[in-house]
């Protein structure tokens, strides 16, 4: 009897000498939290809540380095230490992880979710490399143009439906308001992401959706874009700028500026047309003028259309990727899918104001009786997705191009013919 006590005396002390295994902390990198492109409130609901439905792991609050280039540049940095686990980003991230072979294939893990017939196939196409999943869509949207429907009213001007009536519009409106509100803005800094994102939808109107890379007869990536098509884009950014010296569309002091002189001056009421995504919804909140601008006093209305081109913008899709070299790969699964569940994603949603990816989001009566969801919901038919290429060498030369035209250094022709070289050396080398 004695030696049993003395053998079960001796397990408890061994267990008592044993570590304790903590909870893991996982990582979120996120660049909308950072950003307060979602709200505060939002993100104190998603830390409650993810605490509750997870509870064996810790989130960390911690979400990344700002914005989506700084984020990009560190997560290839430093993804084989583990962390993040779990980053969220734009679908030209997407991409240039795959390459660098630092996300992981989620294709296995998405099949044998109970929850994924809820997404819509068409944001989960975009995120498909190879034929391989890497990615879990939680926001899709389309570029509209914004516009300040009290403006349009006071000064009895038609929302424009072309290139050269959108040009002619915004000089108005500079006019009429003496340089207090200009008639437009457009993001032209370089490695700003959403100033080829505008860039790209201009191009998808002139070359009729097709795309700007497609694979050639031995699969290679190869330009498909021509010379003429970007010297048409680059056209219009130096008419908004100089289509009138005295009253321009556009700002001249604001170029080489990117997306947040874009939203901000447009809450602010600097601007009166903005080619825009839904996120902007989530500034309502900055202020009282910001508020009144979005709430009750701006319109949405498809992007005017090139002469002899077709109605088409840039088909945005975000998505949320898993560390291949996390140290808690299932956790981390588990942690995008409520990242991507369907209360997380129409919380977040109904914040930012995102057309959210999954459709019992979408089935819910908010989102259906939103003119916001429903204003936006009606270009996606028109919206183009982008080729699934490494995007950072393109869009770097792309805005380079336009640069050399707002900068009065190149002509259209010109720069349009030195981006398509760019281009075709690009592919040449692989870099794509």
């Amino acid at each position: 009897m004695k030696r049993h006590y003395i053998f079960a005396l001796m397990i408890v002390l061994v267990m008592a000498a044993m570590p304790v295994l903590a909870q893991p902390t996982l990582t979120f990198w996120n660049m909308p939290f950072n950003t307060q492109e979602v709200s505060p409130e939002y993100v104190a609901w998603w830390e409650e809540n993810i605490a509750k439905a997870l509870p064996d792991i810790q989130a960390d609050t911690y979400y990344g380095p700002g914005t989506y280039d700084a984020q990009r540049k560190n997560f290839v940095v430093q993804a084989k230490t583990g962390k993040p686990d779990v980053i969220e980003g734009l679908v030209e991230d997407l991409t240039v992880y795959t390459k660098q072979d630092i996300i992981l294939d989620l294709t296995e893990h998405f099949n044998n979710w109970d929850e994924k017939d809820q997404f819509v196939e068409s944001t989960l196409k975009p995120l498909i490399v190879d034929g391989k999943l890497y990615g879990l869509p939680y926001n899709t949207n389309a570029r509209v143009l914004l516009y300040r429907k009290d403006l349009f009213e006071q000064y009895g001007l038609e929302v424009p439906k072309t290139w050269d009536e959108y040009v002619k519009v915004a000089s108005v409106i500079t006019e009429k308001t003496n340089k207090e509100v200009f008639g437009t803005y457009l993001c032209t800094k370089v490695g700003d992401p959403r100033a080829y994102q505008e860039f790209v939808s201009w191009f998808f109107q002139v070359s009729h959706k097709a795309p700007v890379f497609k694979r050639d007869a031995e699969g290679k990536w190869a330009v498909n874009a021509t010379a003429e098509q970007f010297a048409q884009v680059l056209k219009l950014y130096q008419e908004l700028v100089f289509a009138n010296a005295d009253f321009p569309a556009l700002d001249p002091n604001q170029r080489g500026n990117g997306w947040p002189e874009e939203d901000n001056g447009y809450v602010a009421g600097k601007w009166a047309m903005v080619p825009m995504g839904p996120w902007i919804w989530g500034h309502r909140g900055d202020n009282e003028t910001a508020r009144a601008i979005l709430e009750e006093k701006t319109g949405i209305a498809s992007l005017p259309v090139v002469e002899g081109g077709v109605l088409a913008t840039y088909l945005e899709v975000k998505p949320i990727m898993v560390n291949k070299y996390s140290k808690n790969i299932e956790q981390a699964w588990e942690m995008a899918k409520f990242i991507t569940s369907r209360d997380a994603m129409a919380g977040w949603a109904w914040d930012s104001g995102f057309i959210p990816a999954r459709k019992d989001v979408s089935e819910l009566e908010q989102f259906k009786n939103s003119w916001w969801q429903q204003g936006f919901s009606a270009q996606l038919p028109n919206a183009v997705a982008l080729s699934p290429v490494n995007w950072l060498p393109p869009q770097q030369s792309m805005l380079e191009a336009v640069n050399m035209v707002i900068y009065q250094k190149n002509t259209p022709e010109e720069a349009g013919k030195w981006l398509y070289d760019e281009l075709v050396k690009q592919a040449e080398e692989g870099l794509l």
